[in-house]
C-alpha cells in the first residue's frame, strides 16, 4: 500500500510474547478491507453486491491510526 496514502514505516498494535496473537488495537480482516477501499476513494457501506443482496454484510472501519 506504499503510495497509497498509508504512512511508511508505522506498526499499530502490538503481539505477545509468541506473536501469534493480537494484544493491542486487534483489527479484522473487514477493516483492512475497508481501508483499502477508503483508499481508493470508496465507503464500505455504500458498496453493494447484487448476488450477495440478501446476507448480512459485515462492514469494518478504515485503520486511520496508519493513514497519511
Amino acid at each position: 500500500m506504499a503510495g497509497g496514502g498509508v504512512q511508511g514505516g508505522v506498526v499499530d498494535g502490538a503481539a505477545d510474547e509468541l506473536g501469534f496473537h493480537a494484544a493491542l488495537h486487534r483489527h479484522y480482516v473487514t477493516d483492512i478491507h475497508a481501508t483499502v477501499l477508503h483508499l481508493l476513494g470508496l465507503d464500505s457501506h455504500r458498496l453493494e453486491i447484487p448476488s450477495r443482496s440478501w446476507l448480512a454484510v459485515e462492514h469494518g472501519k478504515p485503520i486511520r491510526e496508519i493513514l497519511g
